[in-house]
Formats: C-alpha cells, structure tokens, sequence
C-alpha cells in the first residue's frame, strides 16, 4: 500500500477534477484513518468491488450492524481516488456530480444525499475534519488565529521576513535543553519513536495499539499472537518493524502465525531475544512490567470465566493496577466473564483494564505456574 497524507490526496483530486478536494480528503481520512486501513489494496473509500472482501459496519436505520463485503482493489492511490472524482464528483450516467455545489460543505451534504454513505453523521463528520485539517479554511477569522502546528510552518516555510521572524520568536521561547532534545530528534537518521514524550513512562507501559483485523493480509481473524508480539517488538525496539501487518509477513516466511517456532525465528531474525515459556506465573508478568517489558500472553478467551475454553487467544500486558492488568487486546474488548468479544471496533481492545483474577483464570489454566508467554526481556530498550 502506498503512503498517502491529507495533501496528496487534495492535489490527485485536484489533478482528477474534483472542485473540491478538501472533501476528498477528509473522506480519505475518515474512510481509512488517515491512510492506515484500506478496505482493499490502496482503497481509500471504501470502494466495492471485486477484489478484497473484509468485515465492515452499515447503518441498517437504526442501528451499525456488522457485514462482510467485498472491496475493489486498486494498483494506486490515483487510480483509486480517480474512480471516486469521476464517479461521485463529475457527472456520471445521468448522475449529477456533488462538483454542483456552491460550497465544500454543501458537496459533503450532498454526498449524503445522493447516498454514498449510510452513516447518518456523515457529512457532519467530513465538515469537521476539514475545519480542523484543510489548509484553505472558509472562515477567514478561524483561518487567521487557529493555531498553526509546527509541521505544517515548515512544509510552507520559503525564508519570507516574517517567517524567519516568528522562527526567531519561536527560538527564543525555548530553553537550552529543550533545543537539544530537538535537535538530536531533528539529526538522528531513524524511525522516529511513535511513542513520543512519554517513551520513560513506565506502569502502564507506553505500547502502540496494533488491532489484528485492519489486516491487509487476509489473514486478520486468526494473527492474535502476531499483532500481540508485534506490539511488544515495537515497545521494544520501534526501528525494526513497522506495523503488525510487517511482522506478519516476516513470520509468513518461517511458518505460520500460530506456530510458536515460526515466530521465535522471525524474532531472531530480527535480533530478538526471545524465550517461548509455558512455566509463567502472574508474579513473572508484574515482574516483566516493572522491569520496562511488555508480555504477550495466550489466554482461553470462550466460555464462562470459570470453566474457559477455545483455541486460545494472545493478547499484550502493558500494566497493572492493585485490582486490574492493563491489556492490549487485537481483537477487540474481551467479555472477561462470559467469553467471546463485546465489541471488536478499532481501539476498543486498547488499554484495556481486565480483573486480575480473572485474567489469570483464563491464562492460568491447570496451576498457578502453566501461563503461555514470550519473555522479550533480554533485549535492551530502545
């Protein structure tokens, strides 16, 4: 898939026809969060098709229901967001064009109107991504004094008076420390951490949220164990992978996703220290914490809490409380009493507070000291 942003999508709009590209963006955004889950190869929009078929959400009037669809792939960004210019835009067998409007937001509206999607809020939710992320705002008042982020300053930057004399303004708000911190950031020739200022936080750990079904594999339904020691290896070291979906493919070439020994050889070629253990205890997991690590477990994630069954499942410990563990799940939030998932959306398996106790009784299965884990320990922090 290739890597799209807000402004590219505006310019290939642009390029394509659409009179109002900030609409196409903020569709981008909304659609695929910004680029990171396509509903098929670089699908953007949720365009269908022949091609990729994934589990999406409709509004059946009064309610989102779960479906499974099929989604049309495309060999670029272009050619997707063409067939949406030209299809929803222009004019199109005997189609009029939202391109009729007299204003973004009435081409939002409009799109609504003509039934491209079945979200009620939905064009309300475009018009606020262009207020908050389009670079030509159509309140000129907003416009003036919304606050402008750094990135953006230094894309337009080109040496202007003015320019140069806000950087000046900007460089002397700062201390000594806080230009060092910069510049070592600004020089260091590596994947920035996406962990930000909080990379020294430690209980709950830091831990980027990866949800296994976003996957562009085919293979999202059964890449529990993947996503959750993809999500440690990035704590751990976020210059050697670049998402989940990296580290599946990596494990792909040594076996399959549920097999422990394809993934010992996936760390391994990695640089990873890694031990497979079935001896963990729930003291091994506090321990692993306090020391800065996360710790992929394999649970039984179906059936009543105390009789537990299944395949199995893996999630991410990231901390713990008196009462709680701190979890990134993949899948979803896991109903801890009853079994099985009571919401499965992106982001709801993150950081999520399951009962300790009764964690355990899903992981600690026929002794308090039988726990399925990976100990990523012996590797430094990065």
């Amino acid at each position: 898939m290739s890597k799209t942003t807000w402004d590219s999508i505006y310019t290939i709009a642009e390029k394509f026809g659409s009179k109002f590209p900030d609409v196409v963006s903020a569709q981008w955004s909304l659609e695929s969060g910004f680029g990171k889950f396509t509903s098929g190869v670089n699908n953007f929009f949720g365009i269908k098709g022949e091609g990729t078929k994934k589990t999406t959400k409709e509004w059946n009037g009064e309610k989102f229901i779960e479906i499974i669809d099929e989604f049309k792939d495309f060999d670029s960004p272009e050619l997707c967001v063409k067939e949406l210019v030209e299809k929803w835009y222009k004019d199109y067998k005997g189609y009029s064009g939202v391109n009729r409007a007299k204003s973004r937001n009435e081409a939002a509206r409009l799109l609504m109107k003509e039934s491209y999607a079945t979200d009620p809020e939905y064009a309300e939710k475009l018009i606020k991504l262009m207020d908050e992320y389009s670079k030509d705002h159509p309140d000129p008042v907003v416009a003036t004094n919304r606050p402008i982020k750094l990135l953006e300053a230094a894309k337009h930057y080109k040496g202007e008076v003015h320019q140069n004399s806000a950087w000046l303004l900007l460089d002397g708000l700062l201390t000594d420390a806080q230009r060092q911190v910069f510049t070592t950031a600004y020089r260091r020739p590596q994947k920035p951490s996406r962990r930000g200022y909080q990379v020294f936080s430690r209980n709950p750990l830091n831990v980027d949220y990866f949800w296994q079904r976003d996957s562009t594999t085919g293979h999202g339904e059964r890449s529990c164990q993947s996503s959750a020691v993809a999500m440690a290896v990035d704590y751990i070291n976020p210059n050697l992978i670049e998402d989940d979906d990296d580290y599946l493919r990596l494990v792909f070439r040594f076996g399959d996703t549920v097999s422990q020994s394809a993934h010992k050889s996936a760390l391994e070629s990695l640089g990873m220290q890694n031990e497979f253990k079935m001896n963990g205890s729930e003291d091994d997991i506090v321990n692993l914490i306090d020391r800065g690590y996360p710790v992929p477990i394999g649970i039984l994630h179906r059936g009543y809490i105390h009789s537990p069954n299944g395949g199995g499942h893996w999630v991410t410990i990231i901390g713990y409380t008196k009462k709680d563990f701190l979890v990134n799940d993949p899948f979803g939030k896991l109903d801890i009493i009853s079994g099985g998932y009571s919401n499965a959306e992106y982001g709801s398996g993150n950081r999520v507070a399951y009962p300790r106790d009764m964690l355990m009784k899903r992981w600690l299965i026929s002794s308090n000291t039988d726990g399925w884990y990976w100990d990523l320990s012996g590797n430094k922090i990065h």
